[in-house]
Parts: C-alpha cells; structure tokens; sequence
C-alpha cells in the first residue's frame, strides 16, 4: 500500500511543478520585453510664436503739377499815419535868441526856418547871427494835426514880436504859429497847427543856424 502511494504523491508534485512553470513564463517575458524595450522620448509640444506682419506703406500719389498748394496766408496792416514822430538835434548852448521866421515854398513843400540869433536884452530886433543852433525837440502829432517844439538855450522869441501868435492864412498847409506856457527861462515851447495831415520833415543848419520844419501834403 505505501510502495503504491509513493510514486502517485510524486506524480502530482511533479505535475505541479511543470503547472507553476508555464504560469511563470508570460510574467518574465513581460519582463524582458519592458527591458529590451526602448524607453520612451518626451517630445515637448513647439511654443507657438507670433510673427508679426511687415508693415506696407502706402505708396503716396505723385501730385499733379497743375495743382498747387495754397500760400500761407499774411495778415496785411495798412500803413497808419496816427503814429507820432519825434525829430532832435542841435548842440547845448544858452544866450540864443529866435529872431526871425521865414515861410517859403518848395514845390509842393511848405518851409519854416527858424534863425538863431545872439540875444540882446536891451534890442527888440536882434543882429547877431549864431553859429548854431540850440538843442531842439520836435514832435509831429497826426492825429491833432500839430507840431510842438521845444527849444533849449534861448532867452528871446524876438521872431513874434510880443504877439505870441502868428498866422498863416494865405497858405495851403500851415495855419498859425503860437508860444505854450514853458516854465524853463532858457527855453520855449510853441506850437505849429496845420490844415491837413502831412509828412513832416525836421533838421538844423549851421553857419547861420537855422532850424528847419518841411512839411508836405500826404
């Protein structure tokens, strides 16, 4: 009985053996496949770029020759005669006198010449021509219609004779000739109205001094 069992007992040992065997090969072949299987590479995805498109002028259109571009426009002013003038000249002295005036004409232009003098207390009518003349300022209002001088350095205005006025009624430009209040005693103040606006003109002479007003119509 037991030589029967012996060999059947290691019948079905072995027989398990050979069952364990085969469940084991699959497994180790997996194995080996995973081992001579190449690892696998990442590939990481492209970064997107942006590109931007080249910028295309616009070609210009050639201008046409005919057509041309409109000047800057300029503010045009007409030429004012409200603006005041102021004429001087002369040199610094004391001791003259204003002895005489002289209206005269130069074709279209009025002359006054005013000649200095040495003063004379004691004489009405000096004689004694001066070299040159006193230092003078002369300003020419146009919109008054007046020229206002004064003079410097003259004790006398023989030239008016005590009347203070003289008029000038016969001629086209000039009205009258007057003396003004002039706290100065070297000096004085007079004034010369006109009948229209003009251009006026003023300059001194010397041996004789004299004092010249031109003035001319517009």
């Amino acid at each position: 009985m037991k030589r029967t069992l012996l060999p059947l007992f290691l019948l079905l040992a072995l027989t398990a053996c050979q069952e364990r065997n085969k469940l084991s090969l699959p497994a180790a072949a997996a194995v080996a496949a995973e081992e001579e299987a190449p690892a696998a590479i990442e590939v990481s995805a492209p970064e997107k770029t942006t590109l931007t498109p080249p910028v295309v002028k616009k070609k210009e259109k050639p201008q046409d020759a005919s057509i041309k571009k409109p000047a800057p426009s300029v503010a045009k002013t007409a030429k004012s005669n409200t603006k005041q003038e102021i004429f001087s000249g002369g040199m610094m002295t004391d001791g003259l006198d204003i002895g005489t005036v002289r209206l005269g004409r130069e074709g279209t232009t009025t002359r006054l010449v005013f000649d200095s003098y040495k003063w004379n207390m004691d004489a009405k009518t000096p004689s004694v021509r001066s070299y040159e003349s006193g230092y003078y300022t002369v300003t020419y209002d146009p919109q008054a219609r007046r020229i206002t001088a004064v003079v410097n350095g003259y004790r006398g205005f023989s030239a008016l004779h005590g009347a203070k006025e003289r008029s000038f009624g016969t001629n086209s430009m000039v009205k009258k000739l007057y003396l003004e209040k002039y706290l100065d005693d070297s000096g004085y103040k007079f004034s010369i109205e006109l009948k229209h606006n003009a251009k006026v003109n003023v300059f001194d002479l010397k041996g004789p001094a004299r004092i010249v007003i031109d003035i001319s119509p517009i």
